[in-house]
């Protein structure tokens, strides 16, 4: 009888665990739409090491010659006279740092320059 028991408790934690990982993975898909694993194998170390990088969403120009990049919740102002670098992939990508609470750009990569 002690055998018969514990085997109901072994399927509800697996049933536990399936609805615990959908959920996961349908938690993933709110997130911004992101080759990582292609976009990271060109991003260098120092723009990317343990910093948040990704494709730009949208990029809005201010009048003062600013540019703010838009990636998910993210709004990363990039001074005009910031230094970009060669997109690979021909779409805009950034390097964020928040340390400091604020997003700042440590990488921008943009379509078109060299």
């Amino acid at each position: 009888m002690l055998s018969s028991r514990r085997e109901p408790r072994r399927r509800s934690g697996a049933k536990a665990a399936l609805v615990l990982l959908g959920v996961c993975a349908g938690s993933l898909s709110i997130l911004p739409t992101v080759d990582l694993v292609n976009a990271h194998s060109w991003y260098p170390q120092r723009c990317c090491g343990g910093q948040e990088c990704r494709r730009v969403d949208k990029i809005d120009f201010l009048p003062d010659g600013d540019m703010v990049m838009h990636v998910g919740y993210m709004e990363v102002v990039v001074p005009r006279n910031f230094v970009t670098q060669p997109s690979q992939d021909m779409d805009a990508h950034v390097c964020v740092s928040i340390a400091t609470g604020t997003f700042r750009p440590v990488c921008v990569f943009m379509p078109g320059t060299s």
